[in-house]
């Protein structure tokens, strides 16, 4: 019994291991064209919040071509091609911050240096 819960401890921090180097960091963007931030990472989900052309997000999961965002009121959805995110540098923070994207969602956690 206990051999089946050291196996799957080793396969859990195997899986957090692999999918953190894919998403170790928070990434930021700046939203390319005004748009609606969805429930979920399609077209027909409910759209929960909007945001502007210039505003930055930090992009705290993907989803093909989605990204989910962290903004002010309730985070959602945006298609990819809308966020740039090749010249933004993210802004200085107190705390440190590290997210895992793995195969059915995401987890990020925060916290003082």
């Amino acid at each position: 019994m206990s051999l089946s819960l050291v196996k799957a401890g080793v396969l859990a921090a195997s899986m957090i291991a692999a999918t953190a180097t894919a998403s170790s960091a928070a990434t930021w963007g700046m939203i390319e064209q005004d748009s609606a931030l969805r429930a979920n990472h399609n077209n027909f989900s409910a759209i929960v919040n909007s945001v502007d052309e210039g505003d930055i997000v930090q992009i705290i999961g993907t989803w093909g071509q989605w990204y989910k965002v962290k903004v002010p009121g309730p985070d959602g959805w945006i298609r990819k091609y809308k966020v740039d995110t090749d010249y933004y540098d993210p802004p200085s923070s107190p705390g440190v911050q590290f997210c895992f994207t793995g195969p059915v969602g995401y987890f990020c956690a925060n916290g003082p240096l």
